[in-house]
């Protein structure tokens, strides 16, 4: 009996684990994706001034949050292998008929998806904050022209971010990872308040309901930026100058030293549409 209680309270505590770090992770993920919507702002301003105040932190604020999240995001995973793990010593035979009437394809497949989403985000990190799968991008610079950091020289994030979704790969693999994302927080947000105690039957559907949209949110807003880039590089619609980054950086990728593209055709064109 004492044994029973006590795997009890451990399936518990593993589930309260999961639910605190999903919490975070979850934030997290509207708090990124906002900061990556700036890309839609008209240039590079927005997106590039948001990346310095990130990256100029104190140190002590920069490595507690990327540590404190870190943490979240390894105990969130090691948890969820021992939950699997318990489940299938607790009932180590298969049933002659698997009913899956009551569960959905997303909490089917929880373990699988959080997998994936596990890989991509190493992947994601070396592409886009370590820059170590395409080195060049570390030579992507931006002197801001206006606004606070005017006339000091910035890390060109905006351009980064266009030439990296440019390859249809890249954003076609980070849309489907988007969609693995929105798939695992549907089910995950509305178990979190199971698993500590928020969710009754009253409320079953409405929580449900709002983890179904987040995942949407979510899946949807982080999906613009790559979708915008592809669109702006395979037809007419310009919703990103694409086309004019791309062209800039060829010619200049194989040269020394920082990479500088000119947005003075923004300016442009910005003139142009005031004329009408």
């Amino acid at each position: 009996m004492a044994n029973i209680k006590k795997s009890m309270m451990s399936s518990l505590m593993k589930k309260f684990v999961m639910a605190v770090t999903g919490f975070v992770l979850a934030s997290f993920m509207l708090i990124h994706m906002l900061g990556n919507l700036q890309t839609l702002e008209g240039g590079p301003h927005a997106i590039n001034a948001y990346a310095n105040f990130l990256q100029t932190l104190p140190w002590e604020i920069l490595w507690g949050f990327r540590l404190g999240l870190g943490a979240c995001f390894v105990l969130h995973i090691l948890t969820a292998y021992l939950l699997v793990i318990e489940n299938g010593k607790a009932r180590p035979q298969n049933y002659a008929t698997k009913k899956n009437i009551a569960s959905t394809l997303a909490a089917r497949t929880m373990i699988f998806s959080g997998s994936l989403i596990a890989l991509f985000a190493v992947i994601h990190i070396l592409h886009y904050t370590v820059l170590n799968l395409d080195p060049s991008f570390k030579l992507l610079e931006w002197k801001a022209t206006a606004g606070m950091y005017e006339g000091k020289v910035l890390h060109d994030v905006y351009a980064m971010l266009i030439l990296g979704f440019s390859n249809v790969w890249v954003s076609l693999g980070y849309i489907v990872s988007m969609i693995l994302i929105g798939l695992h927080l549907s089910h995950g947000v509305s178990s979190m308040f199971q698993s500590i105690g928020f969710r009754n039957e009253v409320w079953r559907y409405r929580l449900n309901a709002i983890a179904v949209a987040y995942c949407v949110v979510i899946a949807f807003g982080f999906s613009l930026n790559p979708l915008a880039v592809l669109v702006s590089k395979y037809t007419d619609c310009q919703i990103l100058p694409v086309k004019q980054v791309i062209k800039q950086y060829d010619a200049l990728k194989n040269t020394t030293g920082e990479i500088f593209i000119n947005y003075d055709f923004l300016k442009k064109d910005c003139k142009s549409c005031g004329n009408h």
